[in-house]
């Protein structure tokens, strides 16, 4: 399978022995790989009893991750999974909602809490806490509004 990667450290799929597979939310499924090499931009893996063109294209669209035990720490940052659930309040302890998704974009990142989009910059996300789960967060004020 042709795997483009999104990480900072794709070269871990070449010694890794196990990946999940999941699709968006939904659970994730382990597989055993049998080989990693890079292909250009992307990564060419070949996993364990899978054999065929159209056994492959049953995960088409899915996404590939490395076990648990085997994610990096950052030095500096968060993963996705783990801001994804936190609440989020405004500096005087109002509960803004839930942070939803992280959204990729080229300038920063996006965090959709409910229905509110947030900038991930500091001006706006004064403070994560992850073993808490919880975030402060300035509301953005928009142009428009009054």
């Amino acid at each position: 399978m042709r795997c483009r990667p999104e990480t900072d450290y794709p070269e871990r799929f070449l010694d890794t022995e196990e990946v999940e597979v999941f699709q968006d939310k939904g659970p994730a499924r382990r597989i055993t790989v049998e080989s990693a090499r890079f292909h250009g931009a992307h990564i060419l893996i070949k996993f364990q009893d899978i054999n065929s063109p159209e056994e492959a294209a049953r995960l088409c669209n899915f996404m590939v991750a490395v076990g648990p035990d085997e994610v990096i720490d950052l030095e500096d940052g968060y993963y996705h999974y783990e801001l994804e659930g936190l609440e989020v309040f405004e500096p005087d302890g109002t509960r803004i909602g839930v942070l939803q998704e992280v959204i990729s974009n080229p300038a920063h990142e996006i965090y959709r809490v409910d229905d509110l989009l947030i900038p991930a910059v500091d001006e706006y996300i004064l403070e994560i806490d992850i073993e808490k789960g919880r975030m402060v967060a300035k509301r953005p004020v928009y142009a428009d509004e009054d």
